[in-house]
């Protein structure tokens, strides 16, 4: 079973709990139950349920994790039932009626036990031995590393590994009986015994895939170690269509200038506040590197002391003793980017795409202990990317060699869904306060 069969099942499966919760709620159902039109009225704010719970990655079954099931679920439902409540509050007083503030909080309590015992149920039926593709893994221990995590923590996406190959311990290597897939990286290609043996494979009824493509799967990140140049020929050298790269950027000049012109009224109470209680300057520009490995000026509201960075380009990092006080509200709530606008506007950057580092950072640190680190700019930089939502804030060398993971799994898949994905994620996060 593919995740989008496992993801339309749990989307079916939660809509139908939503709507038990419903009848529950209405308990003791006499002949004046008026069923059709409570069915209506929830029928009104279920989309809006099940997109909470899309915002805290119950869908998204390659990185969600099974462990942050209970508070995900708190979350969303809470933040369902009182958006649902608002939204009755202000419908006509029928609707009102239909979905009181009683009858959505018990439907808050039920709601989310079901789908928490259901979700265990399934990911334990799609878990047992029967299920699982025995899989065989050859390749670098980075990429082995991250591929056995992720199996671990999610075995409900279906495999189970029966043997690992790293580069050190090819030569004596033999199928084990029973397999079911080999994942071979395409770095040991040099190995032409060892590529010959699995090729030979090929027509017995054992699924070949490549390493890079099969963690790709169920990590949502492509593993750098398991990559080579002709990688980025196979997936990133014909860019997407001509339709896309057009409907985006149509909508990001659209969308920030809208949002330019929204968020106006913000900027007159924001701007002079920060001139009074933050000094000047309110703005802060900085080189940083977008597409094609060219540099623009990205703009942000100053959150640091001034001559924050007296002593040469650093990370921000948590505790930061630049970060002012004011800085630190500005960073939580994202209103720092709010700038950036500016930029999508000047078609510098994108709402959705790698998040731009600065060069010098890129020269002395990054480009050279990272490999192909400055292809995460075959894309527009972006105000929130698919790293952003996924990784937690970086500040070493690892976070970003991680991050960069992440960034070229957008680069290989970007597309308008993706780009949704990240956006409400994003939303999610700034009304949490995670980040920084």
């Amino acid at each position: 079973m593919s995740n989008s069969e496992k993801t339309v099942i749990l989307l079916i499966s939660d809509l139908t709990f939503i709507f038990i919760g419903m009848l529950l709620s209405l308990l003791p159902i006499t002949d004046t139950t008026d069923i059709a039109g409570h069915a209506f009225a929830m029928t009104l704010v279920a989309p809006l349920w099940l997109l909470m719970y899309f915002t805290e990655g119950l869908y998204t079954l390659k990185t969600h994790n099974p462990a942050d099931l209970p508070i995900a679920l708190i979350r969303a439902t809470a933040s369902a039932s009182f958006l649902s409540f608002v939204i009755m509050y202000f419908a006509p007083r029928d609707l009102h009626d239909l979905n009181s503030g009683s009858r959505l909080l018990v439907i808050g309590l039920i709601v989310p036990y079901m789908i928490f015992e259901s979700r265990r149920f399934f990911f334990s039926f799609l878990s047992t031995e029967s299920r699982l593709r025995k899989t065989v893994l050859i390749g670098s221990l980075d990429t082995l590393n991250i591929a056995r995590e992720e199996i671990a923590k999610k075995p409900y996406l279906g495999y189970r590994i029966i043997q690992e190959v790293d580069p050190s311990s090819t030569k004596n290597f033999d199928i084990p009986e029973g397999t079911q897939l080999i994942a071979i990286e395409r770095n040991i290609i040099e190995d032409r015994a060892l590529y010959q043996k699995v090729f030979n494979m090929l027509g017995s009824g054992i699924d070949i895939m490549d390493l890079a493509r099969f963690t790709e799967k169920i990590s949502g990140k492509i593993p750098v170690s398991s990559i080579d140049p002709t990688w980025f020929v196979d997936y990133c050298g014909v860019q997407n269509s001509f339709s896309y790269e057009l409907q985006k950027d149509v909508v990001d000049r659209f969308i920030s200038t809208l949002l330019l012109i929204i968020l106006l009224p913000v900027a007159l109470v924001l701007f002079p506040t920060l001139l009074i209680f933050h000094g000047r300057p309110i703005f802060f520009k900085q080189k940083r590197v977008g597409l094609n490995n060219k540099t623009f000026t990205l703009y942000k509201l100053r959150t640091m002391v001034v001559n924050a960075e007296k002593n040469g380009a650093q990370w921000a990092k948590p505790g930061d003793a630049r970060v002012t006080k004011i800085g630190s509200f500005l960073r939580k709530t994202r209103l720092d980017e709010l700038p950036q606008l500016i930029n999508i506007f000047k078609g510098e950057m994108s709402l959705v795409g790698p998040r731009p580092e600065r060069p010098e950072i890129i020269r002395d640190q990054l480009a050279p202990q990272i490999p192909y680190y400055n292809l995460r700019h075959l894309v527009k930089p972006g105000v929130t990317g698919w790293a952003q939502v996924t990784f937690r804030y970086g500040f070493t060398i690892e976070d970003s060699k991680e991050k960069l993971q992440f960034d070229l799994f957008y680069v290989k898949n970007r597309d308008l869904w993706l780009d949704i994905l990240v956006i409400i994620k994003t939303i999610k996060t700034v009304i949490t306060g995670a980040g920084q």
